[in-house]
């Protein structure tokens, strides 16, 4: 946290270095001088991380403006969804925007250096979803300005339940290596006898 500091207060502390070694030298040459070097010291004082922890920090800055993009536009879809009229369109709506966040929360917990790669390619299908949902509030609308509207529709329906069957199987997947420990873990809580003392 102290890295984010580290910009504004070597900013003003150079501005405050200038303007009291111009007051006290009036002097247009040490003044900048030692200002630069205050506020350069003063910087790496502050940002001491090593570069492969500025490229961490910089990877997960990207990843969480990712995840935070898709999760625009799956808040989005939730308000659009509000307005789908078959019951089970809006449910495979309500469903993906349920797990999409739910995939982004477990892998950011357990595979956090797959989670840039993970948002960038759910928010492309979420975008595209998005444009099928306004597309097919259009022809519930008006109807009668398209060309077979019923069929156009069920094909919006089936993409709306394909992209909540995608996230929910996403989720699973990340489950998967949890389950592989848990069924582990099963077999240590304990032993299936106890040795018998006695004999």
């Amino acid at each position: 946290m102290r890295h984010r500091l580290a910009a504004p207060v070597a900013l003003v502390a150079a501005v405050a270095v200038f303007a009291v070694v111009f007051l006290v030298t009036g002097s247009l040459i040490w003044s900048p001088l030692l200002a630069l070097g205050s506020a350069v010291g003063l910087y790496l004082m502050l940002d001491d991380r090593t570069s492969a922890r500025v490229d961490s920090d910089s990877y997960a800055d990207d990843a969480r403006g990712r995840v935070e993009e898709a999760l625009r536009v799956v808040r989005g879809i939730e308000r659009l969804a509000r307005d789908v009229r078959r019951p089970e369109a809006r449910q495979a709506l309500e469903d993906a925007c349920r797990y999409v966040p739910e995939l982004f929360d477990r892998v950011k917990d357990r595979s956090p250096d797959s989670l840039y790669s993970t948002a960038a390619q759910i928010g492309g299908h979420l975008r595209s979803l998005d444009g099928v949902v306004r597309q097919y509030l259009d022809i519930q609308r008006q109807p009668v300005l398209y060309h077979d509207p019923q069929r156009l529709q069920r094909d919006g329906e089936q993409a709306f339940r394909r992209f909540a069957d995608f996230a929910l199987e996403s989720v699973r997947l990340v489950n998967q290596g949890e389950i592989a420990q848990y069924t582990a873990n099963l077999d240590t809580v304990a032993p299936p006898s106890l040795p018998d003392l006695g004999r």
